[in-house]
C-alpha cells in the first residue's frame, strides 16, 4: 500500500507540472494548453513506473534471459503514430492534440494493467478523467487569470472591408491582445476569424452590437475558446 501511495504522489506531482506548463502555454493561446500538457505528464509518469516497476516478477525468476521492458518501448512509440492521426490541421488551427494525448496515456494504463499495477492504474484513469472533464474549457483558467477568451468569426462584404479600421475598433473596445486569421476571400464575403483576450468584467454583448453595426459586417459568432 505504501508503495501506491508513493507512486500516487509521483502522479500528482507530473500532472502539477504539466499544468504549470501548460497555463504558460494558454495564457498565450497555443494550441496545446493545460489539459494537454497535464495529460501527457500524467502518462509519461505512469509510463515511466511501468519501466521501472512493472517487471520486477519476471526479473526474480532464475534461469530467464530476456528484456521483459522491449514489447512495452514499442509500445509507446507505436501507438504514438495512431494518437498522431487523431491530430487535425486546418488553415492556421489545430485540433485533437489533447485526444491524441488522451490515446497515448489510455496506452500507458493498459501496460500498467498488463504488468499488474492494478491500483495506480485505476488512479491514473481517475486522474485522467478529472483532467479532461474539469480543464475541458478555460474556464478555470480564466478564473484564475480574472479574463476570458473568444473566439470570434466574422463575415464582412469585400467591398467594406477595412481590416485596420476593424483593428482599431477592437482597441477602442478595450481588446488589445487579439488576432485575425484571413479564412475566406472571395467576390461574396471575407470571412475572418479572431481570438480575442478580455477582462472577465468585458460586455460581449454590448460589443458584439457593436460590431455588427459597423459598415459591411455581415455576420458575427463569438465562442469559448477550447483546448
Amino acid at each position: 500500500m505504501s508503495q501506491s501511495v508513493d507512486w500516487t504522489i509521483r502522479l500528482l506531482v507530473a500532472a502539477l507540472c504539466g499544468a504549470l506548463i501548460g497555463f504558460e502555454r494558454s495564457k498565450l493561446r497555443k494550441s496545446a494548453g493545460i489539459r494537454t500538457h497535464m495529460v501527457v505528464a500524467i502518462a509519461s509518469a505512469l509510463i515511466m513506473l511501468v519501466s521501472k516497476y512493472g517487471f520486477y516478477d519476471i526479473l526474480a525468476t532464475t534461469n530467464i534471459d530476456l528484456d521483459p521492458s522491449r514489447i512495452a518501448a514499442q509500445i509507446v512509440s507505436g501507438i504514438s503514430f495512431i494518437g498522431a492521426g487523431t491530430i487535425l490541421v486546418r488553415r492556421s488551427q489545430i485540433s485533437g492534440l489533447t485526444t491524441a494525448a488522451g490515446v497515448w496515456a489510455t496506452a500507458a494504463i493498459g501496460m500498467s494493467v498488463g504488468a499488474g499495477m492494478y491500483m495506480i492504474s485505476v488512479i491514473a484513469t481517475l486522474l485522467i478523467v478529472l483532467v479532461q472533464k474539469y480543464f475541458h474549457d478555460d474556464s478555470l483558467i480564466n478564473s484564475l487569470m480574472r479574463s476570458v477568451r473568444l473566439r470570434l468569426h466574422i463575415e464582412i462584404e469585400p467591398s467594406q472591408a477595412d481590416l485596420d479600421g476593424l483593428k482599431n475598433f477592437f482597441a477602442e473596445q478595450g481588446i488589445t491582445d487579439t488576432s485575425f486569421n484571413l479564412l475566406v476571400i472571395n467576390d461574396k464575403m471575407i470571412v475572418l476569424e479572431s481570438d480575442a483576450l478580455v477582462d472577465h468584467r468585458f460586455d460581449t454583448n454590448q460589443f458584439l452590437l457593436r460590431l455588427k453595426e459597423r459598415p459591411g459586417v455581415l455576420m458575427v459568432q463569438v465562442s469559448n475558446m477550447k483546448e
